[in-house]
């Protein structure tokens, strides 16, 4: 029951409440108790003091052990002592981090989550007692105790396992017929093409979202698609009614390390000094934001994103029993890779040929994961070709998963 007034406390002032005047004392505040191990903290360093980043001295062992056991067994429910959640985010930009999240911190991203993402329509249908239930459907590659807060009475959340064939989401997702349809860009587009549902809302979360997956999402579903920016570090920013992306300046500081001389393009440094579990301050990001500097129609005053840019994730393609082409998307076979202790990777598709390139790791091993993921999906196997491992020019954009030419 608290955990419900805390949210509705949340959603009520994040959503029509003016944001606090005193939030540089509050940043001040908290840098005074924040324990200090480097002027810019880098994953690196952050996983080096991952126990002394929290406030329950969990090691870096015991939460990895955790996470890894609740994605091999499937059950994301098991909690650390004192109410803490473990996540791993999905490694976007290549390094795979753990992190931690209080019942208070879930309170509070659930209760702004709701404030920021849910359009009018869909606030009505929560408010209206007779009603049906606002539902929610939201594909993932995991599950978690943090995206779970969001669940009440009112709420209805659905989750779709992304290990799962398509095929099977795309029909549960078609009974269940959601309200809010929530799943990584590359889901939304292939959702596009085969479901048959028109939501109220559909919102892009995990990839970037490139305007021409934009375009058919929108398309396809009569609506257009809000993009919500979060990572390891935080409920980073999202879309607001107008479709600008803001950065979530009411609970982050966020400093710019720019990257051009017209101060466009940055990597921001974010400290978070909302949450209560663990400590992210000047945590260097590796994202590349594009600043647009016009003020949002909106009136929301916080910093607005012309562009989260970075590689555009690619999907590979195999054929089914049928011999129809079905997406393999990026996220899993991110998830894939990252169960084994590769430093870096890349693979290419070329027809039904994978060309894989690892550093540090075992293609055997690899190779066993990757067959037994496309046997789950229910998907005729490649031919895999290892290569030996070739560095890119720095001043080239790393694309670790790339569809060259797809099966014929």
């Amino acid at each position: 029951m608290v955990e419900r007034f805390l949210i509705l406390w949340h959603f009520i002032s994040t959503r029509w409440l003016r944001a606090p005047r005193n939030r540089e004392k509050r940043l001040r505040r908290f840098l005074a108790k924040a324990p200090h191990f480097a002027d810019v903290m880098t994953k690196s360093s952050y996983l080096e003091h991952f126990s002394s980043l929290n406030r329950h001295g969990i090691t870096l062992e015991q939460a990895t052990a955790v996470a890894l056991r609740a994605e091999c067994e499937r059950n994301f429910k098991p909690e650390l002592p004192g109410g803490v959640t473990v996540g791993l985010s999905s490694g976007t930009s290549g390094a795979r981090l753990v992190f931690l999240v209080g019942r208070a911190d879930r309170c509070r991203w659930a209760g702004q989550m709701l404030a920021r993402m849910l359009n009018t329509s869909s606030l009505l249908q929560i408010c209206n007692v007779f009603a049906k239930p606002l539902r929610i459907a939201f594909f993932l590659r995991a599950n978690s105790n943090l995206y779970g807060t969001l669940s009440s009475f009112r709420v209805e959340l659905e989750y779709f396992d992304l290990t799962q064939p398509i095929n099977e989401l795309v029909g549960r997702l078609n009974n269940y017929r959601p309200h809010v349809l929530v799943a990584p860009a590359t889901v939304l587009a292939e959702l596009a093409r085969s479901a048959r549902v028109r939501p109220k809302q559909v919102i892009s979360v995990a990839e970037v979202l490139d305007e021409k997956d934009s375009a058919a999402i929108e398309e396809a579903f009569g609506v257009a698609v809000g993009q919500i920016y979060q990572a390891a570090e935080g409920f980073l920013g999202c879309t607001c009614s107008k479709g600008r992306i803001h950065l979530n300046e009411e609970s982050l500081d966020i400093e710019p390390q720019w990257l051009d001389d017209e101060h466009e393009r940055f990597h921001p440094l974010i400290t978070d000094f909302s949450r209560e579990t663990q400590w992210f301050v000047r945590h260097r990001l590796d994202d590349i934001l594009r600043l647009d500097p016009t003020p949002c129609p909106c009136g929301r005053k916080t910093m607005t994103l012309k562009q989260i840019e970075g590689r555009a994730e690619e999907v590979l393609w195999l054929q089914d029993a049928s011999g129809a082409l079905s997406p393999v998307f990026p996220d899993v076979l991110r998830q894939v890779l990252y169960t084994h202790p590769v430093e870096r990777y890349r693979i290419e598709q070329h027809g039904q040929r994978w060309q894989v390139q690892l550093l540090n790791g075992n293609s055997n091993a690899v190779q066993s994961s990757l067959e037994s993921l496309i046997d789950s999906l229910r998907l005729e196997r490649p031919t895999f070709d290892f290569q030996p491992w070739s560095a890119q020019p720095l001043s080239e954009k790393e694309k670790r998963i790339c569809c060259i030419t797809k099966p014929v």
